[in-house]
């Protein structure tokens, strides 16, 4: 594989084999879509920091890197397994949207960073993501994310899902 130093370096060329079958032609390669697991600033930010990660710690430790950057980021590392809509929305009004969607957004970019330079996830970022993935789906959190197309993106997170389910 070739050195990787930043996002951009990885293509459908460059990043794990297993990586280039499941993906095609998805939006996860567009790192400047914002609906990209990997093109919002969250995402960016977590594949950046799991590289520098990696050189100094080839091997394991995923839950190291994902405490680390939670405390670092000023994220509780609690509520992984939250999709109780009344739950959701009741954490969206206290004012923990926020926080919410910053924690999915990691640890989603943290799973696809794993399949493009590892062709692999830990089992508990698997679970996680793919739980962040259906509450992100919820019209709950879609709505509280705002935009448009609306349909359209919880079919594709839907897709995202379908991919960390296969790996």
């Amino acid at each position: 594989m070739p050195k990787i130093t930043n996002i951009w370096d990885v293509t459908p060329e460059t990043a794990h084999p297993r990586a280039r079958q499941m993906l095609g032609h998805s939006v996860i390669w567009n790192y400047g879509d914002e609906d990209s697991p990997l093109g919002n600033d969250t995402g960016a930010d977590t594949f950046a920091a799991y590289l520098n990660f990696r050189a100094t710690r080839p091997v394991g430790g995923a839950q190291d890197f994902v405490r680390e950057q939670l405390a670092l980021r000023g994220i509780p590392d609690t509520g992984w397994d939250l999709l109780d809509l009344g739950l959701l929305e009741e954490a969206i009004k206290s004012g923990a949207g926020s926080t919410l969607v910053r924690r999915d957004d990691f640890i989603i970019a943290l799973a696809f960073s794993q399949l493009l330079l590892e062709g692999s996830l830990d089992p508990e970022v698997q679970r996680r993501a793919i739980t962040a993935l259906r509450r992100q789906e919820s019209d709950v959190v879609v709505s509280f994310r705002g935009g448009g197309g609306k349909a359209a993106r919880k079919q594709q997170l839907m897709e995202f899902t379908r991919i960390l389910e296969l790996v």
